[in-house]
């Protein structure tokens, strides 16, 4: 996980437009890594280049106005965009009138997934894009490449003369906000939320507030973007319920070769899914379970409960928010609050619970399961699948055969769902990415 987002800029001032307009105009490559996504045809001169001759301060202020969400909003766990995510996170939002490349940013809180669409080829404009690719890059350096930029485009407007304010204060607030551990804390919420800045209902952010001091920080970022949505206030009320029912005592007692494997996974710059995907291997290995599915009487033995106290009907047919352990005393016992109910929903969030009583910090109540696109869901969700079902054991199984019936039948030997057989297959590049889904 290396690549960096750079900006190549040569100055070259235009004629029209307002002063800060002309004065940012340049030829600009935009790269991911060795992905050009600025590699375009001028359909006037059909010739294809690299650099594209665009003014640089509508993209400036795109980037610093909508820098808190690009950096903490995740994708949305629905798939489906809103026009207000993709206004945040589209580069094409930078607008001014001008034909940017179709990139997107989803940060989920350690890594940016980035993804590049290349123009209809079939579209009247002058400039088709054409790269199409996915990346990932590290959040932090996504951080510096944007101050980078940003402070570049300020030079240039310094060097020049341009008395200009809008980005400038915009930009000041921001590093301003970054600074001061309490507003940096308050942003972070409201965009894992979804709002823009200062939109957020006062009370709500207060709630998340509340949980951050009483159950602990991780377990508040990762409820934040769990009740984003249409009506957040109202998922974030269902939580606080869901967290008082009586749950499943339960008990989970890490082997403390575990603690080692963790340090060591804490030291490596593994994408999220490839440290869940260690951490499944070496928790494995620490309970001697060797590569075979694991009965549901194991399940019972790690959690110390009986699976068959937790599945069956759901008096409420309203869908819960998220599964929820809640430590008791800081111990390893814990009331367990299970969201699925069916064989392999149960065994899947118990994996779950497993990992993140391993992750989590000794401060932390809360161990939230949710859909969110985070880090540390991701983390949950690869673990979850590799200690159910090792991709070794699961490609023994199948021997290169994907289709349906071959999926349906490896979910049911592994005790895990279809969705999980198929995200594994995906994860480790045997299938499409689009093959989760169909």
């Amino acid at each position: 996980m290396t690549p960096n987002l750079s900006f190549d800029v040569e100055w070259s001032p235009s004629e029209h437009g307002p002063a800060e307009i002309r004065q940012t105009s340049a030829f600009f490559q935009l790269c991911v890594g060795r992905n050009v996504a600025t590699r375009a045809e001028d359909v006037w001169s059909q010739s294809v280049h690299n650099r594209v001759r665009l003014s640089l301060y509508p993209l400036a202020v795109w980037l610093a106005s909508s820098w808190w969400r690009l950096r903490w909003e995740p994708a949305p766990y629905s798939g489906v965009s809103s026009m207000t995510w993709r206004m945040a996170h589209e580069l094409a939002a930078a607008g001014d009138g001008s034909l940017w490349p179709r990139l997107t940013f989803a940060c989920d809180g350690e890594t940016v997934e980035t993804k590049c669409e290349a123009s209809n080829p079939l579209s009247n404009e002058p400039v088709r894009y054409l790269a199409s690719f996915s990346a990932t890059l590290g959040a932090s350096e996504f951080e510096r490449s944007i101050d980078d930029f940003l402070n570049l485009v300020l030079a240039r407007l310094d060097a020049v003369g341009v008395a200009e304010q809008v980005l400038r204060d915009l930009w000041r607030e921001v590093t301003e906000e970054r600074r001061d551990e309490d507003l940096a804390t308050l942003r972070k919420f409201e965009a894992q939320l979804g709002f823009e800045t200062d939109e957020a209902p006062e009370d709500l952010i207060q709630r998340l507030s509340a949980v951050s001091q009483n159950q602990g920080a991780e377990a508040a970022e990762e409820i934040a973007p769990a009740c984003a949505g249409d009506d957040p206030a109202q998922t974030l009320r269902r939580i606080f319920e869901f967290a008082q029912s009586s749950g499943t005592a339960g008990r989970i007692e890490l082997p403390r070769s575990l603690s080692a494997a963790l340090r060591s996974a804490a030291n490596e710059p593994l994408e999220p899914w490839k440290r869940g995907h260690f951490l499944a291997g070496e928790a494995r290995r620490a309970w001697g379970l060797g590569g075979d599915p694991i009965p549901d009487s194991k399940i019972e033995e790690l959690l110390q409960v009986p699976i068959n106290t937790i599945t069956g009907e759901r008096s409420s047919v309203v869908r819960l928010p998220m599964g929820l352990a809640i430590r008791r005393d800081g111990s390893d016992n814990l009331n367990l609050l299970f969201r699925k109910r069916n064989r392999p929903g149960v065994r899947f969030e118990a994996a779950r619970f497993i990992v993140s009583h391993l992750l989590a910090s000794q401060q932390e109540r809360w161990l939230p399961a949710t859909d969110a696109k985070t880090a540390r869901q991701k983390v949950q969700r690869a673990f979850a699948a590799e200690f159910l079902c090792p991709f070794d054991a699961l490609e023994d199984f199948l021997q290169g055969d994907f289709s349906p019936e071959a999926i349906e039948e490896a979910g049911t030997r592994f005790g895990v769902s279809d969705l999980a057989v198929k995200s594994h297959l995906a994860n480790h590049g045997k299938t499409p990415f689009d093959a989760v889904v169909a």
